[in-house]
């Protein structure tokens, strides 16, 4: 066996032996679904990072930076990662407050609807069904070629681990596995990196040497890119996905496994420095490969590819072994929060007890890990289908809703189940349009902004001649009431600690990036014409 083959074994196994100590813990739905409202600042940092990176970040967002993205891809995430902040503020506490086990469950108990519950459960399955999907194929696929197994087996072994460890362990297992595996690709990255950087000249010479390399893509260290139109859509995306991670059931939801609120707002800050500083040390490692590897044909692959060729082969095993954790521990999150959704929130089957709740929720997770592992298997769905249901499609059902039913004063029953229902036809419709007919819906036109404003429209004429029932304007007030553990005026001292640590952090960061990269673009680029006339 290989040292590729020795890591992937190596890392199934550890992930498994986790899962099994975090299951003997689960005790009620309580465990299972919300790991028992105990996770600290640590744990939840950590499965909210390693949800969202994913996969997809290790290649989809690096292959987009080396292909001259990187000015876009990084405001993306800079704006994006303010959502982490604006979250837990304006949703994430409130929902937690509601002590409920899934987001729709939230949605019913403020607006005393069953409805909404089921159609926010619908939204949730088909959404998170088509990030599961995309996330084990992707994972399979770097299985495959990391053991050299056939796409079958490759699929059968990442399906096996994600479903026999999520069946036991629920939540419990999921958050505890998602900070290990974030600890480790974040910990193998850093390392992997100085071997890049090594190779390619230095980072110190980087904004120099790619200004000066002829294959390297012409402009793509401006600040509006290569392209005259991708600093309005790094703007427009920023937002787009700032409101998603503040509302987003794999996102917003871990805030249900907070300790306190306390730990929300924390987390919320720690995963918003690690997604500014860690996502733009991966991309400084992806477009140093343009100095040794320029061109790729499959840019999506420039990570794999420095792992095999820019690094000791130890390093590179720990990288691939690494990106596929990060595959493995999201796709066991999208597992867990869509079964949980379709026991609670869709069926909404009454149990004699907590022990045939817990069962049943098992059954529906096995079950439901079948039928993606035969679409994954006969690729029934087109990745291109996919990217339509997994982008954004659950901000632009509930965004307006889930700010609204926190803050407005208005907003009915009536009003939010429209507002849901046309913000996810909106989407689907606009996608369409845009996909099939070339309708040329960028930018404030996205397909999400349209979505949103219909869906805001619906939400205050459905609201219209509708009074709010006790029962809401009871929940409401509830919300908004500070419980007494949570008044404690040293957990509020540590908050303007980690509140400083994020504004000094900002200025730092924002002084270096004018220094070594505003600054040293514009002195590589007066040099280069100089040199030339």
């Amino acid at each position: 066996m290989n040292i590729y083959l020795w890591g992937v074994i190596t890392s199934i196994l550890i992930y498994l032996l986790v899962g099994f100590y975090a299951g003997r813990k689960v005790k009620n739905v309580e465990d299972y679904y919300v790991s028992g409202r105990n996770a600290s600042t640590f744990l939840i940092t950590g499965t909210m990072f390693a949800s969202m990176l994913s996969i997809n970040g290790f290649m989809g967002d690096t292959a987009y930076a080396y292909s001259g993205y990187i000015t876009s891809i990084v405001l993306i995430n800079t704006i994006c990662a303010s959502g982490y902040v604006i979250g837990p503020l304006l949703f994430g506490r409130f929902i937690r407050r509601a002590k409920v086990n899934t987001m729709p469950s939230y949605f019913f108990k403020r607006f005393n609807s069953l409805r909404i519950k089921r159609f926010a459960g619908i939204v949730t399955v088909i959404s998170l069904s088509a990030y599961f999907l995309s996330v084990i194929k992707g994972t399979s696929i770097l299985m495959q070629s990391l053991t050299g197994f056939n796409e079958t087996s490759a699929l059968l072994i990442s399906w096996g681990c994600i479903m026999i460890f999520t069946l036991y362990s629920g939540s419990k297992g999921v958050i505890l596995t998602d900070t290990i595996m974030c600890i480790f690709f974040l910990s193998v990255t850093i390392v992997a990196g100085s071997y890049v950087f090594n190779s390619t000249g230095g980072i110190a010479n980087l904004v120099t040497n790619l200004v000066n390399n002829p294959l390297a893509p012409d402009g793509m260290l401006s600040y509006k890119g290569i392209d005259n139109n991708s600093l309005f859509y790094a703007v427009t995306m920023g937002i787009i996905w700032m409101i998603t991670v503040s509302v987003s059931p794999w996102q917003a939801g871990r805030n249900l496994m907070a300790k306190n609120e306390h730990v929300i707002f924390r987390s919320g800050v720690l995963t918003a420095l690690i997604t500014v500083l860690f996502l733009f040390y991966l991309y400084l490692i992806a477009i140093s490969i343009i100095q040794i590897n320029p061109n790729m044909q499959k840019p999506e692959e420039v990570i794999i590819w420095a792992a095999y060729k820019a690094m000791p082969e130890i390093v590179g095993m720990l990288l691939l072994t690494g990106i596929m954790a990060a595959g493995l521990s999201s796709a066991s999150t999208f597992l867990s929060v869509v079964s949980f959704s379709i026991s609670s929130d869709i069926l909404d089957i009454k149990f004699k007890n907590e022990k045939k709740q817990l069962n049943f929720t098992r059954i529906v997770l096995f079950i439901f890990s079948i039928i993606i592992l035969i679409i994954a298997h006969y690729n029934i769905l087109s990745i291109r289908v996919l990217a339509w249901f997994a982008s954004t499609i659950i901000a632009a059902s509930w965004g307006y809703v889930a700010f609204a039913s926190v803050w407005s004063k208005k907003l009915t029953e009536r009003g939010a189940y429209y507002a849901m229902i046309s913000g996810f036809l909106t989407f689907i419709i606009a996608r369409f349009l845009k996909e099939y007919f070339d309708i040329p819906l960028e930018n404030f036109l996205h397909p999400f902004f349209i979505a949103t404003f219909v869906s805001i429209l619906s939400g205050i004429l459905g609201s219209q001649n509708q009074m709010k029932t006790k029962e809401e304007i009871k929940f409401q007030i509830f919300l908004h009431i500070l419980p007494k553990k949570e008044s404690n005026i040293l957990d509020y001292k540590k908050d303007k600690i980690f509140a400083w640590i994020i504004i000094i952090s900002g200025i730092i960061i924002s002084i270096l990036l004018i220094n070594y990269w505003a600054f040293a673009y514009e002195d590589a680029i007066n040099l280069k014409l100089s040199m030339k006339s």
